[in-house]
C-alpha cells in the first residue's frame, strides 16, 4: 500500500522536483502559501512553497525508492534512526488547512524577541510551540521555528496569533 513521505529538495527546487516525480508517475504535493511581497518599491503576490525545501510524495516506498532516488534536485527521503517516516493523512488534512487559510491576515507588530518561546494560539498549528527567530516587513510577520516532521521548519506567522509561552491562557 503506497504511503505518504516527506523527500527533501535542494534549494528553490520544489516544482522542479515535483514534476520529475509525476512524470515517473507518482502523486506528489508541495503546499504553496500566497505571501505579499515588495521588490524595487513595488508590491506583489507571490505564491511560494510552505516548507522551503520539502514536499510530499506518495510511495509504495520498496518498489519505488530505486526509481527516484536519482532525481535531479531530490536530496533524501526524510529518516528517522535509518527509516523512512510515513506522513499520517491527518497530518496532511491540517497542512491543507494552512494552505487554505493562507496566513494572509494583516499583521500587527508586538515585543516577542527573537528567541523567545511562543505558543501559537490561533488557528491549523494551535498548541503548537516555537521559538521566535525574526521579525519580517517591519514586525507584519514574526518567523518562529517549529518542531515539525522530527525537524525545525521555520513558519511565518500572524502576530496576533502568537502568545509568550509562560503567559498562554492570558488574552489580551
Amino acid at each position: 500500500m503506497s504511503c505518504w513521505y516527506t523527500v527533501q529538495t535542494k534549494a528553490r527546487r520544489e516544482r522542479l522536483v515535483s514534476a520529475a516525480l509525476k512524470r515517473a508517475g507518482l502523486e506528489t504535493y508541495c503546499p504553496s502559501i500566497r505571501q505579499r511581497r515588495r521588490r524595487e518599491g513595488r508590491r506583489f503576490i507571490e505564491e511560494s512553497p510552505l516548507f522551503p525545501g520539502y514536499l510530499f510524495v506518495k510511495l509504495l516506498f520498496a518498489k519505488d525508492y530505486p526509481v527516484i532516488r536519482w532525481t535531479p534536485g531530490l536530496v533524501r527521503v526524510i529518516t528517522s534512526g535509518g527509516s523512512p517516516v510515513q506522513i499520517g493523512d491527518e497530518m496532511l488534512s491540517e497542512i491543507r488547512k494552512v494552505e487554505r487559510v493562507g496566513l494572509r491576515h494583516r499583521l500587527l507588530g508586538r515585543s516577542l524577541e527573537p528567541g523567545s518561546r511562543v505558543r501559537i494560539v490561533e488557528g491549523p498549528f494551535t498548541g503548537f510551540e516555537g521559538s521566535v527567530e525574526a521579525h519580517l516587513n517591519g514586525g507584519e510577520r514574526i518567523r518562529i521555528l517549529l518542531e515539525l516532521f522530527r525537524r525545525q521548519a521555520s513558519l511565518d506567522c500572524d502576530p496576533e496569533f502568537l502568545r509568550p509561552a509562560a503567559a498562554v491562557g492570558f488574552r489580551s
